[in-house]
């Protein structure tokens, strides 16, 4: 009876290992040959994303850096050298294309990071089985102060912002048709711009318009508790 069960045992162990004396059996060895190669997959994927963002989070940066060097170029040229104060109008434009351009690498970077969360980060957790991984735009998006955003808000306003100064000071100086032509054009490029600014940042804008309102609400709460006459004032 020994004899006969070390047989069944010694043919149920030769279908698992092959008789080489080491090798698995072929199909196991393809089972863990496609979970090895989804793996590598996926951290290749993570990082060439990762490396994908942070070159764009560089040239967005340097872009900032460079259309601020272009402008105080122009004013240099306009307050020291006495040149034609229209060429302020040229401003419009740039920060127009610079600032369009650091929108749309800033949606790329969000696209980037709802793909990690929603699609990749699922396939690593079914490969490991550990869903404490790829955690890092989630957990940067809940511990990220309101010191970073107002600093990421304020950078995006420079555009706008210098866009709207340079129209100002050059509509006084506008004489013939050719400058109102240029001028409306840049106008009309601070307009696309602003378009697009709201647009991607809606939720931030709305969010501000709502502390904004209830602020004012407070305020005319407490306005309204001190006037002579009201519950605060009898009390007092």
């Amino acid at each position: 009876m020994v004899a006969i069960h070390c047989h069944h045992w010694a043919m149920a162990w030769d279908e698992v290992v092959d008789h080489g004396g080491g090798a698995t059996h072929p199909e196991y060895v393809t089972a863990d040959a496609r979970v090895d190669n989804r793996t590598n997959l996926l951290i290749a994927e993570y990082t060439a994303i990762r490396a994908v963002e942070a070159q764009k989070s560089s040239a967005s940066h340097a872009l900032v850096g460079a259309y601020l060097t272009v402008v105080a170029v122009i004013l240099g040229f306009v307050v020291a050298n006495r040149a034609d104060p229209r060429l302020l109008i040229t401003v419009p434009i740039l920060s127009a294309v610079c600032g369009i351009t650091i929108l749309r690498r800033r949606r790329d970077r969000e696209v980037a990071h709802r793909y990690v969360r929603e699609i990749l980060r699922p396939i690593a957790v079914q490969c490991s089985g550990d869903d404490r991984i790829f955690l890092w735009e989630e957990f940067y998006a809940r511990h990220k102060d309101a010191r970073s955003v107002r600093y990421e808000f304020g950078l995006q306003l420079v555009f706008p912002l210098s866009a709207a100064v340079a129209l100002t000071a050059t509509l006084p100086r506008l004489t013939s048709f050719g400058d109102w032509l240029a001028w409306l054009a840049g106008l009309g490029f601070l307009l696309m711009l602003l378009l697009t600014y709201g647009h991607q940042n809606r939720e931030h804008l709305g969010r501000t318009v709502g502390a904004v309102r209830d602020i004012c609400r407070h305020v005319v709460r407490w306005r309204r508790g001190r006037k002579p006459g009201s519950g605060l004032a009898s009390d007092q």
